[in-house]
Order: structure tokens, then C-alpha cells, then sequence
């Protein structure tokens, strides 16, 4: 099967739809299948996966909604939509692959072009807390008819990656027909309970330590001030330890934060490679996603992978995915109830192991990509019997 997957970008350093996209077309290929990566560049950033090819250079911030962007996605469609399609009509692939909601227009363009279906992955957006991230209500309202609008696009099949996204999506209209959960995945062997905690010895983090951490994005929406605050409320608890890995826009008024607050427990690491992710997770005794909104983040399957228990907020489908006693949910991301769990649970730590060996079960028997992939293949049939 020859598959072409279009993205609007693929850099290894934009987060968790690049290693989706990367895992997904790594185990495509040694499955037998033909793959290739169509992508916008981003300037400076190495592909997250080898079978790439780039088209165009494409702004970082592309896929946040801001009336900045609005001009940005414009621009960037006129020119990537006519390339993906004539690279459709060249190499003439069995099916197209896709996210919304930029790449898809030019997915949807290129399959009808050459007669192909299309499937498209939600792998963010659809959980969207519009009045959180923009609470301007015009600017939400607009923001949220353009999203709705690209779920609503005719592509054959729709894969939510959570069950949460699946409901919402029926909620928003979609034909049930056209809307198939294939859980989210992690590459289970390089991330296990056995990797070396380097990070923890590289800060000279004893056993004694109780290290909490977060790698990602560094952006308000991500709830990290409110993380730092709710240390600051800690302040009488010893051996306690915040790491944050990553970059992003709010970084620097993060680290000002830190400053004003007085914590010297708090490290920033800059960005880490994928490679060393497992080193990161396995150094860590709780990882943090205390976001305003999420689907569920491709970290949070990497530190249960490694046995680190997560504490996240109660948003999207992270809400459903920790019920299942694989982690600690806070049901806002405010800095005192942050703070109160974390102050519970210090006395825990024998059942946060726990916790965390049960979170590696879960993986190992839902959501390795082994398995996914296969469910994706299967996907990819069906459509090509029903087109």
C-alpha cells in the first residue's frame, strides 16, 4: 500500500503530533508499506522522521489560534495545497493521511484529485476549551466555527486517538460511521522502567528527592506558572525538586517567576532530543500535565511507559485515560489544589509506585504502537473497500 501522510509540520522539536506521525509511518513501513511525509519547514528544525519532505517554510506558532495566524495559514495553504497535489498526481499513492485543520485542505484537494481516500487523525483542537484559550467571545466564536468546519470536511474516516474525542465529535454532528477511536501509542521498549535515570543523576538528585517534572511546550495554556506557585506554597517541604524541559513564548516570564518567588528547586532544562525523553521520564518520581485543555498528551503514555505516575488536570482526554487509578487528577489547574496533592501524595510514594507499574500494564496491553498500527492499517482497508 503506498500511503501519503500531509502535515503542515513535522519538526522533532514541535511536540507530540511529529513523533505520532513519525512512530505511525516507522512501523507503516516495516509493515511493507510505501510512506512518505509531506510537511512544511520549519526553519532551523531537523524532521522528526527520515521519509520526509518539505515544502515551504512554515511559522512555528502556525496551528495556535490567534488573529495573527489567521493570515499565516492563509498564505502557507496557497502555496502548500497546489504542491501536495501535484506530488498526489506524480506518485499516486492508495490513500492520504492527514490532521485538520490546515494539512487537510490540501489532502482533501490532492484525494480528490487522484481518487484517493482520505483519513484524518484529531490529534488536538477537538477538546478545546474556546472561552479559556481565547476569551474574547467573537474571536471564539470564529475560531471555534473553523475548527468545526475541518471535522466536518468529507474525509472517509475520522481517528480520534481518546474516546473523549470520539463523543465530542458525534457531538458536533459528525456520522458515527465516519469515526473510529485507535488509541494513542508509545514506542513501549524504548520507554521502560529500566531506563537509567540520568537526569536525576546529572542534577545530583538523591534517592532522597522527590522530583516532579514536565517536558513540553512552556506556554500559560500549559498551566506551568501555576505549577511554580504551587511550590512556592511547598516551600516547607524538603528534597523537593521541580525540571522543566522544553521551550516556548512564556519561558522567559517563567523563569522571572521562579526569581521573584525565591525557589531555587526549580530547573530549566531547554530543550532535550526525543532520544533522551526516556532518561527524563525514568528520573522523575510524578510527571505533571496541569493544562487548561489537552487530549492526551503523547508524554503522559511515555512517563506511565516508564512507570512514573502522572498528575494532570481533569481536561479532555486525559479526564478519561487516569480514571483508571494510573494517576492523580486535579480538577483545576490552580496552584493551591496543585499543591495540595502534591503535599498528599509525598507521603505516598509507595503507592505512586504503584500506581506506576499498573500505568505500564495499561500501555503495554492499549496503547503500543505495534497495536495501533495495525488498527490504523486496518482503517486504511476498509476505506479503500467502501471508496
Amino acid at each position: 500500500m503506498k500511503i501519503l501522510i500531509v502535515v503542515e509540520s513535522h519538526s522533532s522539536r514541535a511536540g507530540g503530533g511529529p513523533i505520532y506521525w513519525a512512530e505511525l509511518s516507522s512501523r507503516l513501513i516495516h509493515r511493507g508499506h510505501d510512506v512518505v511525509i509531506l510537511s512544511g519547514i520549519e526553519p532551523g528544525a531537523p524532521f522528526a522522521s527520515p521519509n520526509t519532505i518539505g515544502f515551504f517554510s512554515v511559522r512555528p506558532d502556525l496551528r495556535r489560534r490567534t488573529p495573527r495566524t489567521l493570515l499565516s495559514r492563509l498564505f502557507f495553504s496557497l502555496r502548500f495545497n497546489p504542491a501536495v497535489r501535484a506530488f498526489a498526481r506524480k506518485w499516486k499513492p492508495d490513500i492520504i493521511h492527514t490532521v485538520p485543520p490546515i494539512a487537510s485542505e490540501a489532502a482533501l484537494g490532492a484525494g480528490k484529485t487522484i481518487g484517493a481516500p482520505v483519513v484524518a487523525s484529531v490529534l488536538s483542537h477537538v477538546e478545546a476549551q474556546w472561552k479559556t484559550l481565547e476569551p474574547h467571545p467573537f474571536r471564539s466564536a470564529i475560531f471555534h466555527l473553523l475548527e468545526r468546519r475541518a471535522i466536518q470536511r468529507p474525509f472517509s474516516k475520522i481517528i480520534c486517538i481518546t474516546k473523549h474525542s470520539r463523543k465530542v465529535l458525534l457531538a458536533e454532528g459528525v456520522p458515527p460511521e465516519r469515526v473510529v477511536y485507535v488509541p494513542h501509542a508509545v514506542d513501549t521498549e524504548k520507554f521502560n522502567p529500566k531506563v537509567k535515570p540520568l537526569f536525576r543523576d546529572r542534577l545530583e538528585l538523591g534517592e532522597n528527592s522527590f522530583v516532579i517534572g514536565y517536558a513540553g511546550t512552556l506556554t500559560k495554556d500549559k498551566g506551568i506558572d501555576q505549577l511554580i506557585r504551587s511550590l512556592a506554597l511547598l516551600k516547607h517541604r524538603q528534597n523537593l525538586h521541580l525540571i522543566l524541559a522544553g521551550v516556548g513564548e512564556d519561558r522567559l516570564y517563567f523563569e522571572q517567576l521562579v526569581l521573584r518567588l525565591g525557589l531555587r528547586n526549580v530547573t530549566f532544562l531547554g530543550a532535550i532530543s526525543h532520544d533522551t525523553m526516556p532518561a527524563f521520564m525514568s528520573s522523575l518520581d510524578l510527571y505533571a500535565v496541569p493544562s487548561y485543555t489537552e487530549t492526551l498528551p503523547t508524554t503522559v503514555l511515555e512517563a506511565l511507559s516508564t512507570g512514573t505516575p502522572v498528575i494532570a488536570s481533569a481536561v479532555g482526554g486525559v479526564a478519561d485515560f487516569l480514571q483508571n487509578k494510573i494517576g492523580i487528577l486535579i480538577q483545576t489547574p490552580e496552584e493551591g489544589e496543585i499543591a495540595q496533592a502534591i503535599d498528599e501524595w509525598l507521603e505516598r510514594r509507595t503507592e505512586l509506585k504503584q500506581m506506576g507499574n499498573l500505568g505500564r500494564r495499561l500501555v503495554l496491553e492499549n496503547h503500543s504502537w505495534q497495536k495501533t498500527s495495525i488498527q490504523t492499517e486496518e482503517v486504511y482497508r476498509q476505506c479503500l473497500k467502501e471508496n
